[in-house]
């Protein structure tokens, strides 16, 4: 990634609450149990490096071809929830550590949408 891509992705607003997430997400998974650690935790934050990847990816594209890659983004999103939703029902999270993922990602499920929502109306205003 060159450093005007980083620049750029900084200014996201979608890209900080993301990355901020996955530093929240390091600190968590550090406390897990070994047997949990590198399987469970370490899938959730493949997922949410894998988020952050494509948030970049969609957003260096051009308006007309983001909606494929928000929309993967928005699918590895909901993977990486389904895991922390294992790992709260098998006890590795606490409730009021997982009231606050069920915060972000409400936050960040909405600004996908909204992404989402504005690249199609980008396409369809291309179109003649």
């Amino acid at each position: 990634m060159t450093t005007s891509s980083l620049n750029q992705a900084d200014n996201l607003p979608l890209y900080l609450v993301v990355y901020q997430y996955q530093q929240y997400l390091y600190k968590l998974i550090h406390h897990f149990p070994k047997a949990y650690k590198y399987t469970l935790g370490q899938n959730i934050l493949d997922l949410n490096w894998q988020l952050l990847d494509l948030i970049i990816v969609a957003n260096s594209l051009p308006n007309t071809q983001k909606p494929p890659s928000i929309q993967k983004a928005s699918s590895t999103f909901d993977q990486c929830k389904f895991r922390l939703k294992m790992a709260y029902d098998l006890k590795l999270i606490p409730p009021t550590k997982y009231a606050y993922i069920i915060n972000v990602h409400e936050k960040t499920g909405k600004m996908l949408t909204g992404w989402l929502k504005w690249a199609k109306r980008q396409n369809t205003a291309s179109k003649p």
